[in-house]
């Protein structure tokens, strides 16, 4: 399978091969991020935020993600991005599958939250948009994890 690893430090990975999920998102388990349109999902840890030193804010991929259309919030850890089909729903079939060829897409706009995060604005787009990325950035930095709310459940 084809799939890309953005790590905490913000570098690209790609890679080919079996993705050991507890390897590299971690062993507390996976969380899909929607990225609407796209024929690809993100992954994050599904409780990284709640272990700051185990799973730092992965800010250069919150960006990346945010950019994918994806929700303007802190994922912490590694951030991996996978094809994904809906529409595979059969019998040992997974939604999951191979990033398409070429990636080029997330390299692109991997390249372009680089250079916004640099203080720069990429070549392509508008100075808004590169400060947006900047605006995004310090959110992922600064803003408060999410509390976690645990409710009893009766059954009867």
């Amino acid at each position: 399978m084809r799939y890309a690893i953005i790590a905490t430090d913000g570098d690209l990975t790609h890679h080919d091969g079996d993705l050991d999920w507890d390897r590299v998102i971690g062993p507390e388990g996976r969380s899909r991020i929607y990225l609407p349109g796209l024929a690809a999902a993100g992954w994050a840890n599904d409780v990284g935020l709640r272990s700051p030193d185990r799973y730092p804010r992965n800010v250069t991929g919150s960006c990346v993600l945010a950019a994918f259309g994806a929700r303007i919030q802190p994922y912490a850890g590694p951030i991996v991005f996978t094809g994904w089909n809906p529409a595979n729903t059969g019998v040992g079939l997974s939604e999951i599958e191979s990033l398409p060829r070429p990636v080029e897409t997330l390299d692109v706009v991997h390249g372009d939250v680089i250079k916004a995060l640099a203080g720069q604005t990429p070549r392509d787009l508008s100075p808004s948009w590169a400060e947006q990325m900047r605006e995004i950035a310090e959110h992922v930095r600064t803003v408060a994890a999410p509390g976690i709310t645990i409710r009893a459940v009766t059954l009867g």
